[in-house]
C-alpha cells in the first residue's frame, strides 16, 4: 500500500453506492477548508449528502477554534451536508460513534471516545469532528489521522497518533472512509425517522465509549476553566459536572482535558 498515494476516489465512490450520504462525492486535490467548500456548495443548493473530500487542507478547521494540522494524503478530510429533522447535538454523537465503530470494524482496533466527540486510541487523539449549522443546513466535518506519524511535531506527538502508528501498519483510507458513511448514513436515516427511539439507542452506544465519565477534568471554555467530576451525561449529551465546590453544573461545550 503507498501511504503517500492520493485518495483513490473511483474506490470511494463505488463503496457509496446506493447511499443518501455520499451520493455524489466532490474532491480537490487541494483545499482552504472541506466544510469551507462543502458550506459554499450547500449555499448554491447542492443536494443533502453531498461528500466533499481532498488530500490537503490549507486552513482546516478543528472544535473550540482550534487549527486542523494536516498531513498531506495520510489523512481522512470528509465534509457532508446534511439538513438535518432532528436536534444537532445528536449529530456530534453520531459523528464520534460511527468514527470509532468504522475503525474497530476495519483495524480490529476499539477506539474511545472523549465528550464531545474526539475519538482516542490508546488515549491518544486520531479523529476529531465540527458541526456547522447555519439555516438548517448543518456542514459535518471529520478528520482523521490516518497513516504516517506525529514524531515530527512535539506539540501533537504527547496528544495525538496516527492509527499506523497505533497499529503498526497502515490503513486504507478509501475503505476507512466507506465504513464510515455508510454507518452514519444508517444512524442519520435512523434519526430522521425513528423519533425519540432512535435518539436514546445513539446516546447508549455513544456513552458506552465515552472515557470521560468518572475522571476529575478540566473543561476549557475560552477564558474561563471548569475543573470537578464528569459524573454522567445527560439525554442531550451534555456533561454533568460535579463541580469541586459539590455544585452539579451541566456542560454543553469545552474542551476536556
Amino acid at each position: 500500500m503507498d501511504t503517500l498515494a492520493p485518495l483513490d476516489v473511483e474506490a470511494l465512490q463505488r463503496g457509496l453506492v446506493g447511499l443518501r450520504l455520499g451520493g455524489r462525492v466532490v474532491y480537490a486535490p487541494e483545499v482552504g477548508s472541506t466544510n469551507t467548500l462543502a458550506g459554499e456548495l450547500a449555499q448554491d443548493g447542492a443536494a443533502e449528502g453531498t461528500l466533499v473530500t481532498t488530500d490537503f487542507q490549507t486552513a482546516g478547521r478543528g472544535r473550540v477554534g482550534r487549527i486542523w494540522k494536516e498531513r498531506p494524503n495520510q489523512q481522512l478530510a470528509l465534509s457532508l451536508i446534511l439538513r438535518p429533522g432532528f436536534p444537532p447535538h445528536f449529530l456530534v454523537m453520531a459523528s464520534a460513534l460511527v468514527v470509532a465503530q468504522g475503525i474497530e470494524a476495519i483495524t480490529g482496533a476499539q477506539p474511545d471516545i472523549k465528550w464531545p466527540n474526539d475519538v482516542l486510541l490508546h488515549g491518544r487523539k486520531i479523529c476529531g469532528a465540527l458541526i456547522e449549522m447555519s439555516d438548517g443546513v448543518a456542514i459535518l466535518g471529520i478528520g482523521v489521522n490516518v497513516n504516517g506519524e506525529l514524531g515530527d511535531d512535539p506539540e501533537l506527538q504527547g496528544r495525538a497518533t496516527t492509527l499506523a502508528a497505533a497499529l503498526g501498519h497502515p490503513v486504507s483510507r478509501e475503505a476507512l472512509a466507506v465504513e464510515i458513511v455508510r454507518r452514519l448514513d444508517a444512524r442519520y436515516a435512523a434519526l430522521q425517522t425513528g423519533g425519540a427511539a432512535a435518539q436514546h439507542d445513539l446516546r447508549d452506544a455513544w456513552r458506552a465509549r465515552l472515557v470521560t465519565l468518572g475522571q476529575r477534568v478540566a473543561i476549557r471554555q475560552r477564558e474561563t476553566t471548569l475543573h470537578g467530576l464528569a459524573e454522567e451525561v445527560a439525554d442531550d449529551g451534555a456533561l454533568l459536572l460535579r463541580l469541586d465546590d459539590d455544585q452539579l453544573t451541566t456542560v454543553l461545550w469545552g474542551d476536556v482535558e
